[in-house]
């Protein structure tokens, strides 16, 4: 069984940001201008023996506001805001396409948000072909796009297929309905199985699902729970968070009550017995 030293993780108990993203968030700066960044893409596209491409796109809407979110994410049912959006986005795939390289080939490309699946079916399609006349894509590239299951149809997950994605990533955080309510996303475990058998019967190639330790009211005991039956679901990838409540940045988070969050050593003990709980499955 592989041990986890709770005393080695308090040793190394500081703040840092996710590495999620490269460079991390500390490192942007609004003193890299535009024109730094169109310098930056010539300078890149000049030469031999160019790297291939990874392309990332923001889709930031979604249909509900969940109170543990720290993404740039806009809550919104108005379709022609996010038809403007998409329009904007084609003009920037446009500008920046033009000054990439003949040849070089893209081996990665992943939608996150916000909720890239709150677009509709057609629009999904639509934006993919708009990409793909814009840029050439490696027979192998590894496809990703992240979904939310509660407003999902088949049929968006036809069009991601038709469009060639063959990577699914998809937030869980905790099965209990006590945790959910606090956090104000309702997903049943259902609803996730329901989708995740759709993903497998359309033959995707990998499926991500996302979990998050330290929200309230969650114990070692509850989240154990949460943890077996992931290893039931049995996803070909886990990411495991660690919850960032930081309300003077992200407003929404002060409708989550401090003294409803587990305290730090509760927090050790869930990461604690989620590691060994999973690296014990394989």
């Amino acid at each position: 069984m592989f041990g986890i030293d709770v005393n080695l993780i308090k040793k190394y108990d500081k703040p840092g940001p996710r590495y999620t993203s490269y460079p991390t968030a500390p490192q942007f700066s609004e003193s890299f201008t535009q024109n730094d960044f169109m310098d930056e893409i010539v300078r890149t596209n000049s030469g031999q023996d160019l790297p291939d491409l990874s392309l990332y796109y923001h889709l930031p809407f979604c249909d509900t506001l969940c109170y543990f979110c720290g993404c740039n994410m806009i809550v919104t049912h108005n379709r022609e805001r996010i038809k403007k959006y998409v329009e904007y986005l084609k003009r920037e795939i446009d500008l920046t396409s033009s000054h990439v390289a003949p040849g070089r080939e893209t081996t990665q490309i992943h939608w996150g948000g916000g909720t890239p699946t709150h677009l509709d079916p057609d629009e999904i399609t639509d934006l993919i072909s708009h990409i793909k006349k814009r840029f050439d894509f490696k027979e192998d590239v590894e496809a990703g796009c992240e979904i939310d299951p509660r407003e999902l149809t088949k049929d968006h997950l036809y069009a991601l297929k038709s469009g060639g994605f063959n990577r699914i990533s998809m937030g869980v955080q905790d099965f209990n309905e006590k945790v959910q309510k606090a956090v104000n996303r309702i997903q049943p475990e259902q609803m996730t199985r329901k989708v995740i058998g759709w993903v497998r019967e359309l033959d995707f190639q990998s499926m991500n699902l996302d979990l998050i330790y330290g929200l309230p009211f969650q114990t070692s005991e509850t989240f154990e729970k949460t943890i077996d039956s992931i290893i039931d679901i049995s996803p070909d990838r886990i990411a495991l968070f660690n919850f960032a409540f930081v309300p003077w940045m992200k407003k929404h988070m002060s409708l989550i009550r401090p003294e409803d969050m587990p305290p730090a050593e509760e927090k050790l003990i869930i990461l604690k017995m989620a590691i060994e709980k999973l690296t014990g499955a394989g």
